[in-house]
């Protein structure tokens, strides 16, 4: 199993002059990369097969150019070398088809900002206190977890508001748990997304969920206004950038403590949850609602439940785009086909039930795991019949 550990760093001065000197120099490697293959493309686009085999610059190459490169990590230079590589062949099977997913575009040139990350090697840990980096030597870093594994590399970044983190890939011998053995008294939980609730499950119950951009949203916008006036490039507009910064970073952190508890909590407790499956990118366009759903966090709390049901063995299940939840009764299985998004409540013509939308949505995607939990059961059945078969 591989899993990543992104701890908080504490670099000395000359360490952090290290790091962003490492940063620029990664951003002009990779721009002079580009650059030379947009080149080789408009000379050599009448002659493919010579445009096939034609030979780009090594990082070394191009390190010999620029005498400053060879104060900094060379081992960054191979994962840029690796990153435009990715972009190139992410873009060429996006335009395609083959790659699954929304389309990507031409690799674009890295821009110089007050952030950015390079990827490099981690040689050791140390008491659980430091770090040996290559090239930077020992750092200090705050984290309680104990990092155990085969630590393959780490990636160093800077973020807006002037914190050093270091995300370390590990690699150990554990496997993922088998998933857990479903039958009539598994717990099965159906969450239907609210943008005013966070969610509403089977059971009628939603989170304490608070608005983190919008409680800091007039805050943000008076801050917005002030720097906007301010001199570009002025002292006076920095400090009031990284107030900003620090604002955008506190929002940021509130909703993934948020979305961490929440999951693992739901993990915990359940043996199959089930969700929609929601284009939110599209939602946020087509409804007018970006800020909103942005603000939410709902994707990222799905990633979160993804591989936490992985780890613990439990089972997640994706109801298909298409699953009429809010549209079909829960009780006798109509389907209403002239619901309204603006309808949040709606009485059934069928039956006469009263029924609130997103209380029935979450009901018939509990009813969708249970009928999950009794494919599951079958199954089991015909494989434990299989082996006694072979047996005798």
């Amino acid at each position: 199993m591989i899993r990543a550990y992104k701890v908080r760093l504490y670099p000395t001065k000359e360490q952090m002059v290290l790091i962003e000197k490492t940063i620029g120099c990664c951003r002009k490697m990779y721009n002079e990369m580009l650059n030379e293959r947009k080149q080789a493309y408009e000379q050599l686009k009448d002659n493919r097969e010579k445009l096939y085999h034609y030979k780009y610059r090594t990082p070394a190459q191009i390190k010999q150019e620029f005498s400053y490169m060879n104060e900094v990590d060379s081992q960054a230079f191979n994962w840029v070398q690796m990153n435009i590589k990715t972009a190139y062949t992410n873009f060429f099977k996006s335009v395609s088809g083959v790659r699954k997913g929304g389309k990507i575009g031409f690799p674009t040139f890295h821009k110089k900002q007050n952030f950015g990350a390079y990827t490099t090697q981690v040689i050791s840990i140390f008491d659980n206190k430091h770090l040996k980096i290559q090239k930077l030597g020992k750092v200090k870093y705050s984290d309680k977890r104990t990092i155990v594994g085969k630590i393959k590399h780490a990636t160093i970044s800077k973020t807006p508001d002037d914190k050093y983190y270091c995300s370390i890939l590990v690699e150990n011998n554990n496997e993922l748990p088998e998933k857990v053995q479903l039958n009539n008294n598994s717990k099965v939980i159906g969450l239907d997304m609210s943008l005013s609730n966070f969610y509403v499950d089977s059971f009628g119950n939603s989170p304490e969920y608070i608005k983190r951009y919008k409680s800091k949203e007039k805050k943000l916008i008076r801050l917005q206004k002030i720097e906007s006036r301010r001199q570009k490039h002025s002292n006076r507009r920095k400090k009031l950038r990284k107030s900003i910064n620090l604002i955008n970073n506190y929002i940021k952190n509130q909703r993934l403590d948020f979305t961490h508890k929440l999951s693992r909590k739901l993990v915990e407790e359940n043996d199959v949850i089930v969700v929609e499956s929601l284009s939110l990118k599209n939602m946020s366009g087509s409804l007018k609602l970006g800020k909103s759903i942005s603000d939410l966090g709902y994707g990222m709390f799905i990633t979160q439940l993804q591989y936490k049901c992985d780890w613990y063995g439990k089972h997640l299940v994706i109801a298909d785009k298409w699953f009429a939840s809010s549209k079909i009764c829960h009780i006798c299985g109509h389907k209403y086909k002239d619901l309204t998004l603006k309808d949040r409540k709606w009485v059934c013509p069928n039956c006469g039930a009263q029924i609130d939308r997103d209380e029935n949505a979450a009901i018939n995607l509990k009813n969708l795991g249970m009928g999950y939990i009794h494919e599951c059961m079958s199954s089991q059945n015909i494989s434990s019949a299989v082996k006694h078969i072979e047996c005798n």
